[in-house]
């Protein structure tokens, strides 16, 4: 596990539950955009669904599914994290198979295989992205699909005003520059990085997956993910995506 990793997220665990308004009412996919009760990607049948969330924070989204009937596991690096998330599953009253593990441990060390593999903005913060895409895979059933979002890599760029017309200034979109996390000395303790659409895609190709959908949604009035810092952002994303999401399967013959 990457201790300075989870050091980071024990440390902005209460601050971040307090300020981001999530529910477990719908399934979210990123900050201010609709849920899944609009976009519809989810399987439609729940009830018994083998379900693992990675990198879950407080895992909301699998407190959903497992309402809906699904069995579900949720790991995190976080400790703090996964104990917000025993109490608010506490509260729902449902079971969550709770896991303290990196993503990079996951495949390795959680059985599988699940029928949905999900996560909300997890992938960014993967050391090996393309590794990890390849060992989810192997853990997929063989209809088993994978959905996740992350930070749209426009989201990368710098938002300006110029002669009272907004846009978007994006030094290389082929390497966007990463999101360094630091802590109190300065030292990086983590980063969020965004990938070309094509990267992303290349990975899923590699790993015998089958692209099904990648939405780049619009804010809505009633997101299942806010706060009002990311409200800040809601004219942004009127013009540019902030979040993409991917819906694959496993390749078949």
């Amino acid at each position: 596990m990457n201790n300075s990793h989870a050091h980071y997220w024990n440390e902005l665990a209460d601050e971040y539950n307090r300020s981001i308004r999530i529910t477990t009412a719908d399934f979210h996919y990123g900050p201010l955009i609709p849920g899944d009760s609009e976009l519809k990607l989810l399987p439609e049948k729940l009830n018994g669904l083998r379900c693992l969330e990675f990198a879950c924070g407080a895992g909301q989204n699998s407190i959903y599914l497992a309402r809906q009937g699904a069995i579900c596991t949720a790991a995190d690096i976080s400790n703090k994290q996964l104990n917000s998330g025993k109490k608010l599953a506490a509260t729902e009253q449902v079971n969550i198979d709770w896991q303290l593990l990196s993503m990079e441990e996951i495949t390795s060390v959680l059985p599988g295989p699940f029928e949905l593999i999900h996560s909300t903005y997890g992938l960014p913060f993967a050391t090996d992205p393309e590794k990890l895409i390849a060992g989810l895979s192997k853990m997929l059933a063989p209809q088993g699909i994978l959905i996740f979002s992350a930070p749209h890599p426009l989201f990368s760029g710098e938002w300006l005003e110029l002669d009272d017309a907004p846009g978007l200034f994006l030094q290389n979109y082929f390497s966007p520059e990463p999101d360094i996390r630091t802590d109190a000395s300065g030292h990086e303790s983590c980063r969020s990085n965004a990938y070309p659409i094509s990267k992303i895609s290349t990975w899923l190709h590699a790993a015998g997956m089958v692209i099904e959908r990648i939405l780049e949604p619009l804010p809505c009035s009633n997101p299942p993910y806010a706060s009002s810092v990311w409200e800040e952002y809601r004219e942004q994303f009127n013009h540019a995506p902030g979040s993409i999401i991917f819906k694959a399967g496993k390749r078949t013959l």
